[in-house]
């Protein structure tokens, strides 16, 4: 029971994490949506932030399974607090969007709605803005105990060789039967499902080393590895991988999963900070907040725009006008959604195991 307890705690690198993974989307999109030049030696916001979904994931997959330890053998309690995560503020903005837009029709509603439409090129993008990632998070969270089955660091190395395998060519058969402007090859579940298995694969090694002596060589090791192949993957030695399949992103996969053993086992001062805490325990406000903000604020963006000119200090300039306004709605989103929504899971998981405690009548005859 102890160890279990113990397992449920904060991980607060992981919670740094997040919050890192949150403000990488959003300076992407801070870049993509407005067309706002980015500054001339931060590059990366444009080639490579719109990857934070992808730390999303893995950070999903790992922090998911340390605090579920039960996941395998009673799913029920898991799906259920993870449905009532993640619905009732997709709900919100679904309602929004179908409210000032045009009906889509009762098929592409219910998809929307039961977190369906990833399985359905031409749905897949969601009508919900940058939605498409809860697509393919849901139908993970419904295969995770099927995963946590898999015991060990060598089943699960294994599990991870075959995924990244099976995405690879998923990538690739979908590239070659898709219309070539179709992005469904990049964001179907298949394509994605790789980082998910990878970052479970290094919380076996969490699991393994926790609180033995190879801990501190263990998270070195990890933590090298992260930086050695995000140094690699941002640079141009990395340009020739840049090939149908993506296999340099397969790479990142990897990165990000170390990165997520390195920060579980030695969190760094910053992201374990009060305000990285503050951002990672709101970043999925401000991840499906983000977008319509930014939507919101171009009028506000090109009058910085024709006051500075473009480049460096106007995309600096707009981000700090987004920033309050973001951790405003983040901050609404989490409070009266996100909450809520978890103390209703958790009420119908009381409840499920209230029930499962009480012994059967049978009625005398």
């Amino acid at each position: 029971m102890a160890m279990t307890q113990a397992r449920r705690g904060l991980l607060p690198g992981l919670h740094g994490l997040r919050a890192t993974a949150a403000g990488m989307v959003v300076l992407f999109h801070l870049h993509a949506i407005p067309t706002l030049p980015v500054p001339e030696h931060l590059p990366w916001i444009a080639t490579h932030f719109g990857l934070g979904v992808h730390l999303f994931f893995a950070l999903s997959a790992f922090s998911l399974a340390w605090a579920n330890p039960e996941a395998a053998t009673r799913p029920g309690p898991y799906l259920v607090k993870r449905f009532f995560r993640i619905a009732p503020l997709y709900w919100l903005l679904l309602a929004v969007m179908l409210l000032r837009g045009r009906w889509p029709g009762a098929g592409r509603v219910a998809a929307e709605a039961l977190f369906a439409f990833n399985a359905i090129p031409g749905w897949h993008g969601s009508l919900v803005p940058a939605g498409w990632t809860i697509g393919v998070e849901m139908p993970f969270y419904l295969m995770l105990p099927l995963l946590l089955r898999i015991r060990g660091v060598a089943g699960m190395a294994l599990a991870a060789a075959l995924a990244t395998l099976l995405s690879w060519q998923a990538r690739l058969g979908l590239e070659a039967a898709m219309p070539p402007d179709s992005d469904y090859p990049q964001v179907a579940l298949a394509s994605n499902l790789w980082v998910f298995v990878l970052a479970l694969l290094a919380y076996r090694v969490f699991e393994r080393v926790r609180g033995t002596a190879r801990e501190g060589v263990t998270a070195a090791a990890a933590a090298a590895l992260a930086l050695g192949l995000l140094l690699f993957l941002g640079s141009p030695l990395a340009v020739p991988l840049a090939m149908p399949g993506n296999p340099d992103l397969l790479l990142f996969g990897l990165a990000f999963a170390a990165l997520c053993l390195w920060q579980a086992l030695r969190p760094s001062r910053l992201l374990r900070s009060g305000p990285a805490l503050w951002l990672g325990e709101r970043s999925y406000s401000i991840y499906l907040s983000h977008f319509l903000l930014i939507l919101a604020l171009r009028p506000a963006y090109a009058r910085i725009e024709a006051a500075l000119g473009e480049g460096g200090w106007a995309f600096l300039a707009c981000f700090a006008v987004t920033l309050p306004p973001l951790c405003l709605a983040a901050a609404l989103g989490y409070r009266w959604v996100e909450r809520p929504g978890i103390a209703l899971g958790r009420r119908i998981i009381a409840r499920m195991g209230a029930r499962a405690a009480t012994p059967d009548i049978v009625p005398a005859r």
